[in-house]
């Protein structure tokens, strides 16, 4: 304020200062010059009047030419103040007389004016007149007498006037000073009769702001500032005003506040109370939903494990029907069931993560070996590739983890039709001793739209809301893995079009483990040179990725012309291993021993096949002339790790010196002997018969005393142990066995758990378990976890024909061309369904193989492939196994882009697809007219 002030100040002295000092220059400047300007103007006409006058005295005397008066006269001339010099000259201008100063004397006049002339000189005037001769009155004529007898020079002197208006000049600045400084000391006055009220004002305004409320202002000063004044006055009492009933406001508030901070204590306590009754609720809720887990699963475990046991056996179409659809529906209640509770505890807050060391790859390699049969069963290609720079040994919980991989690729199985399931494991980046993974599961189905990708990841929301959609769900399944990838510190998206497919993919940030469990299984064979023929792309890129883990060298072959050339050519490498892809639209079984029993050399091979072909390639194992080993797709490396290892050793110790040859057909792993502990009748029976199919030597007891007790005096491959039991539980009865067993061998416990909580799973962990299933159990839960803890192979159940087949109608490898036991089983145990579902097969066969000789003629491949898919249609029906392999074979074939094919392998195709027709007609003419299955 006070700049503001001095501002003001300022501007009021200069527009007092300003006009005033302006008028008094421009007026005492302006008088001045022409003061000085009159004082040269008098000095030069007075030296002329001056000069003129002696001019007429002295022109008597040079007409008389007299020397001495003009002397006379020109001394005389002196004596004047501001004369210094006179000169006379003649009439030709000679000087003639001269008195005074001789600076700048001049002899001869260089000019001769006939009047009276001027010149300013620096340090005076000099004034040349003309001497005319007679008296004095001649002088002042208008008209000169005549020429003039002379000339007179007189130099007059500056220094007088010079003086003179110097002190003129000097009276002008007294003058010009003095009123400068009346006008500033009036200035003064008035700026501070303006800026002292306005300082008071500002001072009174500062002490207010500061809220000292009872200033008042009164200047005294004019009537503009008197309304200021009263204003400002007028707004002080009322902000006082204000001020005192804010004051009684704050009074009251507070007193307010005091009554409701008591309050609040009281509502903290009851807060407090209804705080621990809610922890407690929770508490009760959690152990209700682990009660009722374990009371909706143990139900369901035998309703599912009994309903699959029924279906194995001889049903009628109508029985079989209503246990399959008991089957699904128990499977979708139990899918519901377990949805709902994931769900329940993330809305809840109770889902908490583990943090325990995994292996990224045996857990995709679990996730997709029990994906695979549901794959294969629709003839999908499932593959994972991991990349080199992934770490594989990370923390994190493996349930979620594998929960929200298994949702993944389930549902990419589920809306995929043709073509191929690839899961891809990928680092992002590292940091701080973290990696951040990228998982992503990439399909060839449907594809998504936009507008159901923006909905994809809300709850009870489905790709198809319809109600003609063709498959369920309850909408959770991606809700909960958005949570649980969220969780893990990740995100979720995907990218999909119509048509082309989807990919869905994860991330999550996994610390790193410090042991990892990979180099435990320390496979490593530097040298070995394996051979390699896949024509799945995906599947070969995963076999190479994994042999070449093991430092073998691997040459891969994607084209069967390749892969026998370089297996059969004379200067052929010698190989280690040779594995061979079955592919029933590229390389059929046959075919495959046809090229083993051909080889020369006794090399190891490895057959690898979908699961439903599995069964009968390794029937067909047993009777290869070469050690033959046969692999599930997709490949798994502990399985694939051990088979090799195995393998090779015992081709090591088939070297010996009594030159027996020991093959791996002839040293199948003996039978796995398990313990089955479970208190529930109907589950420990149900787990017993599911063993039984599994070719297992089971040792059932109902409780964990008599499990300590009997595996005091047997080892056991593997113990399954219930959680909840009476006498002693499943915690308890694991810390026994593990206080009493040799640490040399150590026995797999896997738990059986009924829980859905993931805290009782952990705690079964500390216990002493090395893993666990929760029930229901399924046949393949079971396999799978036999053969990843004990690595024994386990024996597919089979069901045996009653009749023998003829010898003339059976395959080289042992397969009947009519399966009685297949085709009564795909009948559903209704013996006139299948007799009526063969005759109607072999009736139509005549027609068909007519119809197939002319298309193939004609070069019609569409029409052709419409009558091979009619009929391999009719062969899934009916148990001829043999014409449905063959049909497959050319469907495939057929399928495949043209450019692709050779005409010699679909004509091979065609030839083995008639000559199957041809044997299939001739069995039924030997055989009998109408089947008759007994």
């Amino acid at each position: 304020m006070k700049k503001k002030l001095t501002s003001i100040k300022h501007r009021v002295l200069l527009l007092a200062l300003l006009p005033g000092l302006a008028a008094a220059i421009l007026l005492g400047f302006g008088l001045t010059w022409l003061y000085l300007n009159d004082i040269n103007q008098r000095l030069e006409q007075q030296a002329i009047r001056t000069a003129e006058q002696l001019s007429l005295l002295n022109g008597h005397a040079l007409q008389a030419n007299d020397g001495d008066l003009l002397q006379s006269l020109a001394d005389t001339s002196l004596s004047r103040q501001d004369i210094r010099a006179v000169s006379i000259y003649d009439n030709t201008g000679q000087e003639i007389i001269h008195s005074g100063s001789r600076f700048a004397r001049q002899q001869t006049l260089n000019s001769l004016p006939e009047t009276s002339l001027l010149t300013r000189l620096d340090q005076g005037l000099c004034v040349i007149t003309p001497i005319y001769a007679g008296n004095r009155l001649h002088a002042i004529n208008l008209t000169p007498p005549g020429k003039p007898t002379g000339w007179l020079k007189i130099r007059f002197s500056r220094d007088s006037t010079d003086i003179h208006q110097y002190q003129l000049v000097l009276l002008s600045s007294l003058l010009l000073l003095s009123s400068l400084l009346v006008t500033i000391v009036a200035g003064l006055r008035l700026a501070g009769s303006i800026t002292r009220p306005i300082q008071h004002i500002s001072d009174s305004v500062s002490a207010i702001s500061r809220g000292k409320l009872d200033t008042r202002i009164h200047t005294g000063a004019g009537a503009e500032l008197a309304q200021l004044e009263t204003g400002i006055n007028q707004m002080v009492t009322s902000l006082q005003d204000a001020y005192q009933e804010m004051q009684q406001t704050i009074d009251q508030a507070t007193e307010d506040l005091h009554e409701t901070m008591e309050t609040l204590e009281v509502k903290n306590a009851e807060l407090d109370m209804a705080r621990k009754r809610a922890q407690e609720g929770s508490r009760v809720k959690s152990e209700f939903l682990a009660n009722m887990s374990h009371e909706i699963r143990t139900p369901l475990n035998g309703i599912i494990g009994f309903t699959n046991l029924l279906l194995k056996s001889n049903l009628n179409e109508t029985q079989r029907e209503y246990l399959t659809t008991l089957q699904s529906s128990a499977e979708g209640l139990l899918a519901m069931i377990n949805d709902i509770l994931d769900f329940s505890k993330i809305e809840a807050g109770k889902l908490v993560l583990e943090a325990t060391p995994l292996n990224l790859r045996e857990l995709v390699d679990e996730v997709l070996a029990i994906a695979a049969p549901t794959a294969h069963d629709k003839s999908l290609e499932i593959a994972s590739l991991i990349y080199r720079d992934v770490p594989l040994d990370i923390i994190g919980d493996p349930l979620r983890l594998r929960q929200v991989l298994t949702n993944l690729v389930n549902n990419a199985i589920k809306f995929t039709s043709d073509g191929s399931v690839v899961v891809r494991v990928m680092l992002d980046h590292r940091e701080d001793g973290h990696a951040i993974l990228k998982v992503s599961v990439t399909d060839t189905g449907v594809g998504i739209s936009e507008t159901q990708q923006k909905h994809l990841f809300q709850a009870f929301s489905q790709v198809d809301n319809s109600r003609t959609r063709k498959i369920g769900g309850t909408g959770l399944g991606l809700v909960i893995c958005k949570n649980l990838v969220e969780q893990m510190q990740g995100d979720i998206g995907l990218e999909s079009h119509i048509g082309e497919g989807s990919t869905f993919w994860f991330t999550l940030k996994a610390p790193f483990a410090t042991e990892g469990q990979l180099s435990a299984l320390n496979c490593r064979l530097p040298g070995k040179k394996v051979l390699l023929f896949e024509p799945r792309r995906y599947t070969r890129y995963a076999f190479e990725q994994l042999l070449e883990e093991f430092d073998m060298m691997v040459r891969g072959c994607d084209q069967l012309a390749h892969f026998e050339e370089a297996l059969t050519e004379q200067d052929r490498e010698i190989f280690d291993l040779v594995v061979i892809g079955h592919d029933p639209a590229n390389l059929d079984s046959d075919r495959i021993f046809q090229l083993i029993n051909q080889t020369p050399d006794d090399t190891l091979f490895l057959v690898t096949a979908m699961t439903g072909y599995l069964d009968s390639i390794s029937t067909m194992a047993t009777k290869a002339s070469h050690t033959v080993l046969t692999l599930a797709k997709p490949p798994c490396r502990n399985r694939l790790s051990r088979a090799i290892m195995h393998a090779l050793s015992s081709r090591l110790e088939s070297h010996a010196p009594t030159g027996e040859q020991i093959q791996i057909k002839q040293s199948l792993p003996r039978q796995p002997h398990i313990l089955a502990v479970d208190d529930n009748e109907a589950n420990l029976k149900l787990l017993c018969a599911l063993l039984d199919d599994l070719g297992v030597e089971t040792t059932a007891v109902n409780n964990g005393q008599a499990a300590v007790d009997i595996a005091r005096n047997r080892h056991f491959d593997l113990v399954f142990m219930d959680v909840q039991m009476p006498v002693m539980d499943g915690m308890e009865t694991t810390r026994q066995l593990r206080e009493q067993e040799v640490s040399e061998s150590r026995m797999p416990i896997i738990a059986l758990t009924a829980h859905a909580l993931a805290e009782e799973k952990k705690q079964l962990l500390l216990a002493g378990m090395d893993d666990y299933l929760s029930k229901p159990i399924s046949e393949s839960q079971l396999r799978h976890v036999i053969q990843k803890w004990t690595g024994l192979r386990l024996l597919a159940a089979q069901q045996e024909s009653s009749e023998t087949a003829h010898p003339a109608f059976t395959s080289k490898n042992g397969i009947p061309v009519v399966d009685h036991s297949q085709g009564l089983h795909l009948a559903g145990g209704k013996k006139e369904l299948a007799d009526e579902l063969l005759t109607m097969l072999l009736d139509e066969l005549p027609d068909d193989r007519n119809a197939i000789i002319d298309l193939w003629q004609d070069h019609n491949l569409d029409q052709l492939l419409e009558i091979v898919h009619k009929l391999h249609g009719a062969t899934r029906y009916c148990g001829v196994p043999l014409l449905q392999e063959t049909c497959l074979e050319a469907e495939s074939l057929l399928k495949q882009n043209s450019n692709a094919l050779t005409e010699e392998s679909l004509n091979q195709a065609i030839k083995r697809l008639l000559a199957e027709i041809d044997r299939l007609q001739q069995w039924r003419s030997v055989s009998m007219k109408k089947p008759d299955y007994a």
